[in-house]
């Protein structure tokens, strides 16, 4: 499902994604589809796309504050001024995690190339998300170093998730993913302490 397009960068890997609104695609995109920990592909040119993982999201409301006089009540503004713009918008924050280029071959860790400006996004199947993650040995989650990096407070309870989706998808993989879960808690939990 086509859930928006990136809007703007932080780094090389970090994006920010702004979802569909009302007027801009149908379906329209529900909370869910975009939610803590979902799987994205980011459309290159060469037919290939971008993964990556939903780690954040803002909410702009440029009213916020505004009390100010209406020209116009809001039912009325498609009728007397079709060209306004909807400016409340939802953003969500993307850490790409590899690519899988247009013959299926997966890299993972940082891309060479950069989405461009207004590529689409979209949910990522099941099935995506398992090729991303199979390797000739088994498992591989070679951009976890890259996700240990990010100096953000949610990045813990990301790998947590993502583990978490990884352990349905490879339940021969319990055991291991069980270990990394453990660690991972017990290092999210202890850290912060100093």
């Amino acid at each position: 499902m086509q859930i928006g397009k990136i809007v703007s960068s932080n780094s090389h890997v970090d994006y920010a994604c702004q979802v569909h609104g009302e007027s801009e695609a149908v379906p329209v995109p529900r909370a869910q589809d975009y939610g803590f920990g979902t799987f994205v592909g980011i459309e290159q040119e060469d037919g290939g796309y971008l993964v990556g993982i939903i780690y954040d999201t803002r909410l702009l409301n440029p009213e916020f504050g505004n009390l100010g006089p209406r020209l116009s009540p809001r039912e009325e503004l498609a009728v007397f001024s079709p060209d306004y713009l909807a400016e409340k918008i939802t953003l969500v924050a993307l850490m790409i995690l590899g690519s899988v280029d247009a013959a299926g071959n997966v890299q993972q860790g940082v891309p060479l190339v950069a989405p461009r400006l207004d590529a689409r996004v979209r949910t990522l199947t099941q099935k995506e998300i398992a090729d991303f993650h199979r390797s000739s040995t088994g498992l591989c989650l070679g951009y976890l170093p890259m996700l240990y990096a990010m100096n953000n407070p949610l990045a813990a309870h990301l790998v947590i998730h993502l583990i978490a989706v990884l352990g349905q998808l490879f339940p021969h993989e319990a055991a291991r993913l069980a270990v990394l879960r453990s660690n991972v808690a017990w290092k999210s939990s202890v850290e912060p302490v100093g």
